[in-house]
């Protein structure tokens, strides 16, 4: 960010000059002194001549007169005429976005979870076909013993086809857990896109708003270096008719030179911030109109609080990654439950080779399959510790994403508060600014303020008004900020009369896929024996006790000053690379 603050060293060096000089307006600058240094010594040209032993004023008058100097006053260029507006950069933004749209497709990947959990209690059938065919050639023995075959081969084929299907009723409670899991999963990935549309509508909203504030600022530059260049000019004729000396023109020329270096590095910096605008909107700014003011602002800082407990979609996120991970527990504890399926199977067996079907065999068969669990030697107990213990990183997850929270808007809500102080205390500057610079040039023409007195008000000036602009330009995007920590920076909260993206149409074509008409019939047997989701009291692990305390170093003594490091160890360890071979580096065998 390009923040137009001159050091005071800038300054310095021109006041001491004028202190140890004595370059006043009113003594070393009249017209017959005796110079304090050749560098004060003014060129001898004839209007200095005529000049010579008149009193200040009229020599003024000549200057004014011969070149008919009329000073520039700094007044910023009025901007053109917008032809982009903000919503149409967030809506560019929200339909191009590649991370956005990546972050979509994640989500409708999570949605298909949810259709393979209701994919466990439909019927699976599968035919399988099984053809054979052997030759076998008969040795003199064995045919020997086939006295009334004369072929020493014989040939055979088979086919076997089967079709099954099997329809599962109860699981225990692990497909209404599994059901339950992809839901939370969804839910997580829903606000996982949430927070990604908020992000990148707030990094719009400041590549936006620092576009603005670059041109804003090259438009004081560019007025400032006008006046400073008619200044220039004004120095150089009141240097010729003796009123001024070179010292005025070198304080003249360094501080357009520097403000000259500053409008180059503003260009630089707009150049970067036009780049980052087109990275994210997806093609390079026009002319931008100015922001309107933000929506949803919260009045209190309470309000704020209540609105990200139910919309950050940071903390909505980590609640739905505990609610996972509690349905996985659920889905770990049915495994010690019974579970029963029907099948049912039908079998067609004969030759393959002439095929009739009327010589073939016929199997039908029906079964129920109850399957009663003993013991597994602990796996089904460890998953379910291992499912309570990722459980209870999730229920700690909610509150270190509470915390974060929390700190966000509080740092938010005080950057806004601070900056609309800042730009109440700044339009109050300016305006004070304006008074001082017009004032000083009014009394450098009455010639009772020296070159640098006037070269100090623009510079105020200039530098106040910028000031101005940046702490417009922060207030807005802390407040874009504090909207987003509340949950409130979406696309739907912000514009009107653009297509959104609708995640839950996805969500309800997955969970039709396939859907059949008995689904909710057992979905409700199998929820008898459903396992259960409550989890204990959250118990942090254990930890020694003990009074504490800094660790100590191991010398008594004050540690010696550690010297500057001067190399850097370039040895791997072992087995950790390559090394090259003689002859082909890359040769693989």
């Amino acid at each position: 960010m390009i923040r137009a603050t001159h050091a005071i060293g800038a300054w310095l060096v021109p006041a001491l000059l004028v202190i140890a000089g004595g370059t006043s307006a009113s003594a070393a600058h009249r017209p017959g002194a005796t110079p304090r240094s050749l560098l004060d010594a003014p060129e001898r040209d004839p209007l200095a001549v005529k000049c010579a032993g008149t009193p200040r004023s009229s020599c003024r008058l000549i200057s004014e007169l011969r070149d008919g100097f009329t000073m520039k006053q700094q007044t910023a260029e009025p901007e053109p005429e917008p032809t982009e507006t903000l919503a149409q950069a967030l809506d560019s933004a929200y339909r191009t976005a590649p991370t956005l749209q990546a972050q979509r497709y994640q989500l409708q990947a999570l949605d298909e979870n949810y259709a393979q959990a209701l994919a466990e209690l439909r019927p699976s059938a599968s035919i399988q076909v099984v053809g054979n065919y052997s030759q076998s050639v008969f040795g003199r023995t064995s045919q020997a013993n086939r006295p009334f075959t004369r072929s020493s081969i014989l040939t055979d084929n088979s086919l076997a086809a089967t079709a099954s299907v099997t329809q599962p009723l109860l699981t225990g409670g692990r497909a209404a857990a599994d059901r339950e899991a992809a839901l939370a999963l969804t839910g997580a990935g829903r606000e996982e896109l949430r927070g990604a549309e908020g992000d990148l509508l707030l990094a719009v909203i400041t590549a936006y708003a620092d576009v603005r504030r670059d041109g804003a600022v090259l438009r004081l530059y560019a007025d400032n270096l006008a006046q400073l260049q008619a200044m220039l000019a004004e120095v150089k004729a009141r240097k010729d008719a003796g009123e001024l000396t070179r010292t005025d023109i070198a304080q003249a020329e360094t501080q357009l030179q520097l403000v000259q270096a500053a409008f180059n590095a503003t260009i630089q910096q707009q150049e970067q911030d036009r780049a980052r605008f087109a990275l994210l909107v997806g093609h390079d700014p026009g002319v931008l109109a100015p922001p309107p003011p933000l929506p949803m602002l919260p009045e209190t800082l309470n309000d704020a609080f209540d609105n990200a407990d139910r919309l950050n979609p940071e903390l909505s996120a980590a609640i739905a990654s505990e609610r996972q991970s509690r349905a996985q527990i659920a889905a770990a504890r049915a495994a010690r439950s019974p579970t029963l399926s029907l099948g049912a199977s039908a079998t067609l067996t004969g030759k393959a080779v002439p095929f009739y079907s009327r010589n073939d065999d016929q199997v039908f068969q029906g079964q129920a399959v109850l399957t009663i669990p003993l013991t597994t030697g602990g796996r089904v107990s460890s998953q379910i510790a291992q499912a309570e213990d990722r459980n209870s990183a999730a229920r700690l997850g909610i509150e270190s994403a509470r915390r974060r929270v929390v700190a966000g808007i509080v740092a938010a809500w005080n950057a806004v508060a601070t900056l609309g102080r800042n730009v109440t205390v700044g339009v109050a500057q300016s305006e004070s600014a304006r008074v001082f610079d017009e004032g000083s040039f009014a009394e450098y023409r009455a010639g009772l303020r020296s070159t640098f007195d006037v070269l100090y008000a623009h510079a105020t000036r200039r530098d106040t008004e910028i000031l101005l602009i940046d702490n417009r330009r922060d207030l807005y995007v802390a407040q874009a900020t504090l909207l987003r920590q509340t949950g409130q920076m979406e696309a739907r909260q912000l514009m009107t009369g653009s297509g959104l993206y609708a995640p839950a149409d996805n969500f309800v074509r997955a969970a039709e896929r396939n859907a059949l008409p008995w689904d909710g019939i057992v979905r409700a047997v199998d929820g008898v024996n459903t396992a259960n989701t409550a989890t204990g009291t959250l118990a942090q692990p254990a930890i020694g006790h003990g009074p504490a305390s800094i660790v100590a170093p191991t010398a008594e003594h004050e540690p010696a000053a550690m010297p500057i490091a001067t190399h850097s160890p370039s040895v791997p360890r072992p087995g950790t690379s390559g090394i090259p071979q003689s002859g082909q580096m890359d040769q693989r065998r």
